[in-house]
């Protein structure tokens, strides 16, 4: 009964022979994700007023409707890019895992 409930699932060979190479790729990508959002948090300027714009409501001056083409606007941008990327092939990372766990 027990040899039953510990049948071994087999997977074809080209499984076998990818998916840890793919994990380790994936890895590799997440920790560089990592670090490029570090560096690049570390590279952007503090920002003085602390957000007080948004709750009291004051005018967007010309400088954050042009932020964009701004230093600061293309840290923004990629860290948003790194963040969607790093989310994208962490998923991507554990759904490998779950067709086929490590030994």
């Amino acid at each position: 009964m027990l040899s039953l409930l510990k049948k071994k699932k087999t997977y074809p060979a080209w499984m076998t022979s990818s998916f840890p190479v793919i994990r380790i790729v994936l890895m590799v990508l997440l920790a560089l994700l990592a670090v490029s959002i570090i560096v690049i948090v570390m590279m952007m300027e503090s920002n003085p007023d602390g957000g007080t714009n948004v709750i009291s409501g004051q005018s967007d001056s010309f400088y954050s409707k042009n932020q964009s083409s701004s230093k600061e606007g293309r840290l923004k941008k990629a860290i948003v890019i790194c963040s969607i990327a790093l989310v994208v092939i962490a998923i991507a990372f554990w759904v490998l895992w779950a067709i086929m766990p490590a030994n």
